[in-house]
């Protein structure tokens, strides 16, 4: 009987894991797909802004390959969802077979017991075959028998109608399983027609972008000079913070020291820099077309202009000011760490004013160049260039 207990015990603590796991992937897989939806919704948006003011061919390149790798992902967990539901309807076709085989044993049976009931249908034969016993106490017996006999035919029909009943349940959750898979099956559809429609859009740009190469280059060149300039008015304006912090005996205060490694606990966790935006230009050394070659101390994230610009983590504001062909720039330290926002339109804050996580700064000029409307965001220790993105909350 403890074996028995045990064996019922293990089963039901297995069927509502394996409930609670299925649960919560398809949880997942429902908050997967929204936050997709969500990325292609605010990339389409942040096309159609940045076409009116007439970006490059670069950028839109750039955001339209992040909205072909969302659209990707998207059609990857619709795929997903499809694959459940058809075994989910698989396994309602079974449990429909198996009811529908119950109810016709059930009714054989039953059928057996009117059919006895009809062949002694007459109150007289039943009532002989209680008189006809040898004393009272079997007289009893078959009074009894007699009677939980009707029991059994009542209870038999009471279970065909509860079984029908249960399969009436399995087919109407059947039939909303199989709207379901169409409507998944739609979703798909549509989407596999954008995804098309996006991927031939980025062969034509590319080629554009092959012959329009001397003019890129040019344009690139330009650019380097700018981040250049930048760098280095960045790289003089930290020399200048860290030897005056030195001079003042600060450099290793408890504060500067306790900020410092709150910043690098956080790494990987840090907000963006702005609320809405894509990277069209990656940190290091990456292609820009097929022979043209970026190499960047930062990330460019294309947005919107006026978008507000955000500083990423407690800090001091060390310096405001305007950079070549990069409008405003802001420097911020956060203990060993600087943040450098570039391409402002506008500043709201001044050199030495602190700032916490979330401060506005600025907000992102209004550029009607090639490039658009871009924050340039840059990370430093130590005078060196680190990568942002290994910083920042994953998107």
């Amino acid at each position: 009987m403890k074996k028995k207990l045990r064996s019922i015990l293990i089963f039901g603590f297995l069927f509502a894991t394996v409930a609670l796991f299925s649960q919560s992937a398809e949880e997942k897989l429902i908050k997967s797909k929204k936050a997709a939806e969500k990325e292609i919704e605010q990339i389409s948006n942040q096309i159609s802004k940045n076409t009116k003011a007439k970006q490059s061919k670069t950028t839109y390149l750039s955001l339209l390959n992040s909205r072909i790798a969302q659209r990707k992902k998207l059609i990857s967990d619709t795929d997903i969802q499809i694959s459940i539901t058809e075994n989910e309807i698989e396994k309602n076709n079974k449990k429909i077979d198996e009811i529908r085989h119950q109810i016709n044993r059930l009714k054989d049976s039953y059928s057996e017991l009117v059919v006895n009931i009809y062949t002694n249908r007459k109150k007289a034969t039943w009532l002989m075959y209680v008189f006809a016993s040898e004393d009272f106490s079997q007289a009893y017996r078959r009074l009894k028998y007699l009677q939980s006999y009707a029991d059994v035919v009542f209870v038999q029909a009471k279970k065909i109608e509860q079984t029908n009943q249960k399969m009436a349940q399995e087919i109407a959750l059947l039939s909303d399983k199989k709207q379901e898979l169409d409507i998944y099956k739609s979703e798909r559809s549509k989407e596999i027609e954008r995804l098309t429609k996006d991927e031939e859009d980025a062969k034509q740009i590319l080629k554009g972008l092959k012959n329009e190469e001397a003019k890129l280059k040019k344009r690139l060149q330009r650019k380097r000079s700018d981040l250049a300039a930048l760098n280095k008015k960045i790289e003089e304006l930290m020399k200048k913070e860290i030897a005056k912090d030195k001079s003042a005996g600060i450099s290793k205060s408890p504060e500067n020291v306790k900020l410092s490694a709150n910043f690098t606990a956080n790494r990987g966790r840090l907000p963006w820099p702005v609320g809405q935006g894509r990277i069209v230009s990656f940190f290091g050394n990456h292609s820009v077309s097929q022979h043209v070659q970026l190499d960047n101390t930062a990330i460019d994230i294309s947005t919107v202009a006026g978008e507000n610009v955000l500083a990423i983590f407690d800090g001091v504001v060390t310096s405001v000011a305007p950079a070549t062909g990069l409008n405003l720039c802001v420097l911020v330290r956060h203990g060993e760490y600087f943040t450098s926002y570039s391409r402002l339109g506008s500043v709201k804050v001044k050199a030495g004013e602190a700032v916490k996580t979330g401060t506005v700064l600025g907000k992102v000029a209004n550029r009607n160049d090639d490039d658009g409307s871009q924050l340039n965001f840059g990370l430093w220790k130590d005078g060196k260039a680190l990568n942002p993105l290994l910083w920042l909350l994953k998107k």
